[in-house]
């Protein structure tokens, strides 16, 4: 990853000037570069002896730091394009590459594509390009429309020019610094949609400032402290008089503003030439994301989400209802109308004939008024823009009926729309994102307060601004929410938003302390966003208000089920459910999870939704797996519930610093040299050499065998280098360890045919490939073994039958399949059949095991490959599937739904028993 420096922009360019003072040869650019930007002494004398970099370059090239090379000048440019598409700068993935001749500087920035050129004396007047380099990512193209491209593009620029110019000491200085860029966003967007007169804002800058910037920061605060002040006097500068009362909050801090000078003024007005009046509210947040300091995004989690999946969301959530009531009164109204357009009805009794729809009309408009809509992890506040928005939109459906059953007569009785801003809730850590989000809510308002006006005719006044404290600031797993939203029984209250996911081995202590808080001692294995579930529940208890979140998939799979949702669902119900889909978002850096969407309410007798990424089904319940049926719960087991299973155990781990391991090669070496080594050398096969063919040795060394392998020099040294390791280690058991380093750290190998099962696979996969071993290999940590292992279980555990209880049951690493001997082969129920039909499995197990012999040259990674498979194994193991469904029911099930559904009903059974 990126340097993380620790300097501060000035220091950096401080330490920069040495190119201004001396002249270097182009050899040394890249290391004085590291050093200037804070690479320690000991890091860059690694670097100029090629260690941890790529060596087999030509130049220097560290992986997601830099790519250099030195050039002559008039080569300079052909140097750095050839650089674009050499393959392993390609493969390195730096964060800049660059060419110098010790006299011009050339660089390029393979994220946001664009480049630099500079004389190397004057780079520390002008380095902020760089700053990928210190981890500080600069913005990337938005996939939305083209204003937001330019504007976000523009903000990230003057940004970066502020942050170099100025020096920011706490967080104090970055919090007025980002409270700043909100203010000229809000200006921008002002002058162009008529909440401020046409071009104010710019204009007034590049009239009442000097070019060279000079006295714009003292310009800027005045406007700022002007702009909320509502009664004014004959004495106020003329310059910014002009400026409006804007209420609200937004202008009433006081803040520091930076030093601004003649770059920052020309992108500053560089910035208001733009069309801000086709910004979308919506991307707000995206564009703080762009402009904002990458230790503000990272550790307090401002994300943007997507429309297209918050409204996956809000759909089922309560949008799809209130549509469903539009159309039906719309359907209606059309069917009148048509009596009316054909003559049927004069217009009096087609008035007559509408006052039902009237009413309707007026029962969803008031309804949609008194709703609630509370996102208590809001970030900067997209779900609850997205909801304003498709709620106005659908109000002026609705008077628009009204307006049409009225016989085109004005709305005379609405002077603005009904749905207020008043009616959303949020709750976000950082204060920053909490202002964001009050102003993204204010430009949306406005915006369709347009639409409003260019629909009925009704002008609806945007200043003074309406002061929104419905935002809060705090942590959301600790704040009351009643408190924060309040509600009675009879109110609808619709709770949504994207949580931040963090898995129980990413939680920093004060994570840790709100799960303590949350779950006690039960929370250690969830993930942190079981916080925001577990208290949507509490919320929504005993109340006709619902809840929904997105959320990795990891809390609907393995032991975070029983966990969680036996708390959860104690009181509440799954009412809709989106299963697993890849995330997207609009933001720079597109977070890489597999998600989920889960609706919870009160227990009813409702038919539910159950969605995939193309349709979805009507179910009477969702399980907490995400599929039809009732509320099940896989808990881990000790032993197997089935009987007949054998016990699971897991490989054999050296622990040994790789010094009991072998490659081919270096094990013919030594028993070429020493055969009696033959019988202590033994093929050591983890889950990744398993599927895809490769193999090692470890060393099988025999307590009696220690007196042999003390004369021979290189086994010797190997079990030094394990006492070393070992006995430098943390860990109590490690050093305990360290005074028989023949030993492995975890041995359970058996002289025993054995199955091995890989911990990791492919989800491309139909099955985990797995294996049937003779005595000899001891199977690696990676993997799990059963010794003693007959046919009949490789068998069962190459069907579909078990595939779908690990697909479902077992946790997951991202999508991949993640074998656990204590959720997925422990509780795996199997029913109890006769000696004739187990022979039958064991001898289709057999036919697997010879059509793979008769592949040998292939790996299994290409076998078990669902587009590469040979059909006669295919075969093979759709009749091994067929025969061991049999064991549950006499016709083959359908699908995976209806396997699962007899699975939990015979593990219900078992496990009762």
């Amino acid at each position: 990853m990126a340097i993380k420096t620790k300097l501060s922009y000035a220091q950096i360019g401080h330490n920069l000037t040495i190119f201004k003072e001396t002249v270097y040869a182009p050899t040394e650019v890249p290391f004085l570069l590291l050093s200037a930007i804070g690479v320690s002494t000991t890091l860059v004398a690694k670097y100029r002896k090629r260690e941890n970099t790529v060596a087999s370059y030509d130049g220097l090239l560290i992986k997601r730091i830099i790519s250099y090379k030195e050039s002559t000048l008039e080569n300079l440019v052909d140097k750095l394009e050839q650089m674009k598409t050499d393959e392993k700068v390609l493969k390195a993935a730096p964060a800049l590459l660059i060419v110098s001749d010790g006299d011009t500087i050339l660089a390029y920035d393979p994220i946001a594509q664009e480049s630099y050129e500079n004389k190397l004396a004057l780079l520390y007047l002008d380095y902020s390009f760089f700053t990928p380099m210190w981890g500080v990512v600069k913005h990337r193209n938005i996939e939305e429309n083209p204003a937001d491209v330019k504007a976000a593009e523009k903000m990230a620029k003057l940004h970066d020019e502020i942050r170099r110019e100025n020096e920011f000491a706490n967080e104090s200085d970055l919090h007025d610094l980002n409270i700043f860029m909100t203010r000229l966003l809000f200006c921008y967007f002002a002058e162009d949609t008529g909440i401020f007169e046409k071009d104010l804002f710019t204009d007034s800058v590049n009239r009442f400032t000097q070019k060279d910037g000079s006295d714009l920061s003292a310009y800027l605060d005045q406007a700022f402290l002007v702009m909320d002040e509502s009664k004014r006097g004959n004495v106020l500068n003329q310059t910014i008089a002009h400026f409006p009362y804007v209420n609200g909050g937004l202008f009433s801090k006081h803040i520091q503003i930076p030093q601004l000078g003649f770059k920052a003024r020309k992108l500053l007005l560089e910035c208001g030439s733009l069309d801000w009046k086709a910004i979308n509210p919506d991307i707000f947040g995206s564009m703080i994301q762009a402009v904002v300091t990458p230790e503000l995004r990272s550790g307090l989690g401002m994300h943007y989400t997507s429309v297209p999946n918050i409204m996956k969301l809000i759909g089922p959530l309560f949008i799809d209802e209130l549509n469903e009531i539009y159309k039906k009164i719309e359907s209606i109204f059309q069917e009148k109308k048509n009596m009316l357009d054909v003559g049927a009805w004069n217009a009096a009794t087609f008035e007559k004939e509408c006052k039902s729809i009237l009413s309707q009309c007026d029962k969803l408009l008031i309804r949609m008024s008194k709703m609630k809509f509370f996102d208590p992890a809001c970030g900067s506040g997209n779900f609850l823009i997205i909801t304003y928005k498709n709620l106005r939109l659908l109000e002026n459906k609705i008077l628009r009926i009204m307006q049409q059953v009225k016989q085109q007569k004005s709305l005379n009785s609405i002077l603005a729309s009904v749905i207020n801003i008043s009616q959303f809730y949020g709750i976000e850590l950082d204060d920053f994102a909490c202002e964001t989000a009050i102003l993204s809510l204010w430009l949306a308002e406005h915006q369709m307060n347009a639409k409003f006006t260019e629909e009925f005719g009704v002008v609806i006044n945007a200043l003074p601004l309406k002061s929104n404290s419905n935002i809060h600031q705090g942590n959301a797993c600790r704040l009351d929410w009643a408190v924060v939203c309040p509600h009675t029984s009879e109110e609808e209250v619709f709770v949504m938003g994207n949580p931040p996911y963090l898995g129980s081995r990413n939680q920093q202590q004060v994570h840790k302390s709100d799960m303590q808080f949350l779950f006690k001692k039960k929370g250690k294995s969830l993930d942190y966003i079981a916080c925001w579930f577990y208290k949507g529940a509490l919320y929504i208890k005993g109340t006709k208000n619902r809840c929904a979140f997105v959320s990795t998939n990891s809390i609907c799979q393995g032991e975070q089920v029983a966990l969680l949702w036996q708390q959860v669902l104690d009181y509440t119900e799954l009412f809709f459910a989106h299963t697993s889909f890849k995330w997207t978002n609009n933001a720079k850096s597109q977070a890489a999870v597999i998600c989920v969407i889960i609706g919870i309410q009160k227990k009813s007798n409702q038919k539910k939704k159950l969605y995939t990424s193309t349709q979805f089904i009507i179910v009477d319940n969702i399980s907490p797996y995400l599929t039809a049926g009732d509320p099940v719960f896989i808990k881990r087991l000790s032993s197997p519930i089935s009987e007949d299973f054998p016990i699971l155990k897991y490989g054999n781990m050296p622990n040994d610093g790789g010094n009991l391991i072998l490659s081919t090669e270096e094990k013919d070496v030594l028993i070429n040299k020493y055969p009696i080594l033959e019988r202590m050398i033994r093929p050591f096969i983890g889950a990744v050499g398993f599927i895809n063919g490769s193999i090692r040795w470890s060393l099988y060394i025999k307590d009696e065998d220690l007196l042999i392998v003390e004369t021979i020099p290189e086994i010797k040294m190997r079990l030094e280098k394990t006492y070393a390791h070992r006995i430098k280690s943390s860990e109590k058991s490690t050093r305990a360890l360290a005074t028989t380093p023949n030993r492995f750290y975890f041995f359970s190998h058996q002289e025993t045919n054995s199955i091995i099962i890989p911990r990791h696979s492919s989800c491309n996969r139909t099955y985990i490939p797995m294996g049937y071993l003779t005595n000899k290999p001891i199977i690696a940590d990676s993997a799990l073994a059963i010794y003693n292992a007959s046919f009949f279980i490789f068998g069962i555990l190459n069907s579909m039958m078990h595939m779908c209880w690990v697909k479902y049951v077992g946790g997951k690493l991202k999508e991949d399949y993640r074998y656990s001997g204590t959720l997925c082969y422990n509780t795996f129920p199997f029913p109890k059949i006769s000696n004739e039909k187990k022979q039958e499995i064991e001898k289709i197990a057999n036919d697997i095991l010879d059509v793979r012999d008769i592949y040998c040259e292939r790996t299994l990674a290409e076998l078990y490959d669902p587009e590469k498979m040979p059909e006669d194994l295919r075969e093979a193991h759709h009749q091994l599937d067929l025969l061991v469904e049999s064991c549950y029911q006499e016709k083959p099930f359908v699908n995976d739904e209806e396997r699962l559904a007899c699975l939990f009903k015979l593990y219900e059974k078992m496990t009762k028993k």
